[in-house]
């Protein structure tokens, strides 16, 4: 039961970050660089929680 909620939550977090990554690839047509994008996304929570659940769906997979 603990590791389905804890899956859930994975791709709750994942979903949650990869669409708010999506979003700031608008940041291209204000002419930010690739660089500078990568940048802007490793300091915004909501593009991390992505991060964060990929590393909670990684644990889980690996936990026995």
């Amino acid at each position: 039961m603990n590791k389905i909620i804890l899956l859930l939550l994975s791709y709750i977090l994942m979903v949650f970050g990869i669409s708010f990554i999506f979003l700031y690839m608008n940041l291209f047509s204000f002419g930010y660089t690739f660089k500078e994008y990568l940048e802007f996304i490793c300091i915004k929570v909501e593009c991390l929680s992505f991060f964060v659940g990929f590393l909670i769906f990684i644990i889980l997979l690996y936990r026995k």
